[in-house]
Formats: C-alpha cells, structure tokens, sequence
C-alpha cells in the first residue's frame, strides 16, 4: 500500500466514522434542551413579578416544575421565560 492511498483511508474512515456520530450528537442536543435551563440563567425566583407568576404560565406543569426551566419550581415563581396562558 503506498502513502496516497492510506491517507484516502484514512479520510474515508473518519468520514464514515462521522456521519455514523452524527445521529447521536443529535439525540444527545435534544436530552439537554429536554432538561431545560439553569434558573439562574433564567433569572428564576421564587417570588412573582407583578401580576406574573409560575402558575399563571403557560409553561408551567403542576406541581413544580416547568417545560423549559429546569429544577423544582414553585406556582408563586418567576422567570424571564414568563408566558401568559392561553
């Protein structure tokens, strides 16, 4: 085997290694944004804000937690992330 062709093999198998990798990254981008966000970057707290509040939110799912925060959360909370229910 000469040099040229072990470097095409080389190439081949990292490619074929990669795109074998690719759906795992990917289930592993969605775990992580199904866990939701740190409160502190979400300016989480545990009291409302003005008439606002965890329980009022559309995001909120009783009885303490949320679908895009992550940890416990209380239905007198509050965050930046705050939507009115429909």
């Amino acid at each position: 085997m000469n040099c040229s062709n072990s470097k095409v093999l080389n190439r081949r198998t990292l490619l074929i290694a990669a795109a074998g990798a690719a759906p795992l990254l990917a289930l592993g981008a969605g775990r992580a944004s199904a866990a939701g966000l740190p409160q502190s970057a979400v300016a989480y707290q545990t009291s409302p804000r003005e008439d606002k509040q965890c329980g009022g939110c559309n995001l909120f799912v009783a009885p303490s937690s949320c679908k895009s925060v992550s940890g416990a959360v209380t239905p007198n909370g509050w965050c930046k992330l705050w939507v009115k229910k429909a």
